[in-house]
């Protein structure tokens, strides 16, 4: 447990040092996480960017090593997650759509906050949370038990409850927590299994995990697309799209493919929209190894 106790410690030292001085720091260490990828995957990477956009290689090349270099500041942000609360976050992050997500939570059926691993993820969950909204955030529980424990914390410090992605328990808890009318924040980009929805992503086939559009269906509840942007002054801005239902015909494999190919059509947009804020580095297609993977 040394590495939860030094991730504690680190933490600690950010919240004392001047924002400023964070944030340059994570500018630091975003310069040199790109040495940490493995080659191929940043080659995987390149390649999908330049396919996907339509860019040429040095610009696919660019965009690839920024969506790596972000995560220096979103490490940063998640160690200063001690210093947010429900009067801070409102300087750290300006949201918008804020009304699509009360008109849809006044409703009374619950809601499902539905991102990709775009931005800080990590960040949005928070300020979901700290706006005052009940939330049960979907997670991957990491193979590294200390830092699985450390964000889990720092998750739970933010008013967030965590349940994992797999297992009998962790679907119960987010049935439950629908039941109890709260938020649900699961991210839909990429696949965990082949029993998802069969979709396409920048045109090529995608299965998408079918749950929001499962929940949605069974429970009447509200889909709500959220995504983390940085603005160009440094700041953080969130934006909530308006809310899709699955619908509940004959055809449930029909229900469940029009919804998710609508969440599908806005993380594209996003996509397209602000490049180096996705994470590239991902085998989204599952080519990727077969590809670019060196072979032993």
């Amino acid at each position: 447990m040394l590495t939860y106790y030094v991730m504690k410690l680190v933490s600690k030292i950010f919240c004392l040092l001047p924002r400023s001085v964070g944030m340059a720091f994570g500018s630091l260490l975003g310069r040199v996480a790109p040495l940490f990828v493995e080659e191929w995957r940043m080659k995987m990477a390149a390649a999908n960017v330049q396919e996907c956009l339509g860019v040429s290689p040095e610009e696919a090349r660019k965009i690839a090593r920024q969506s790596v270099v972000k995560f220096g500041r979103m490490i940063v942000e998640v160690l200063r997650f001690p210093l947010l609360n429900r009067d801070t976050i409102h300087s750290v992050v300006k949201t918008d759509g804020l009304e699509y997500l009360e008109e849809a939570y006044a409703k009374g059926k619950g809601a499902l906050m539905c991102t990709g691993h775009f931005g800080n993820w990590e960040l949005l969950g928070a300020t979901v949370a700290l706006h005052g909204y009940p939330m049960l955030s979907i997670a991957r529980k990491q193979n590294n038990g200390a830092m699985d424990r450390f964000i889990n914390e720092y998750r739970e410090i933010v008013g967030q409850k965590v349940a994992y992605n797999q297992g009998k328990e962790g679907i119960l808890a987010m049935g439950r927590y629908l039941k109890e009318k709260h938020l649900l924040g699961i991210l839909y980009d990429q696949d965990t299994n082949d029993t998802g929805v069969k979709t396409v992503l920048f045109g090529k086939e995608v299965i998408t995990p079918a749950g929001p559009a499962v929940f949605s269906r069974t429970f009447g509840c509200p889909i709500l697309p959220i995504f983390m942007h940085y603005d160009e002054d440094g700041s953080c801005r969130a934006k909530i799209y308006p809310p899709l239902y699955a619908e509940k015909t004959k055809d449930k494999d029909r229900d469940l493919s029009r919804v998710t190919e609508k969440m599908m059509a806005i993380l594209e947009q996003e996509i397209r929209e602000n490049p180096p804020m996705w994470f590239w580095v991902h085998d989204r297609w599952k080519d990727g190894k077969k590809r670019f993977r060196p072979k032993k």
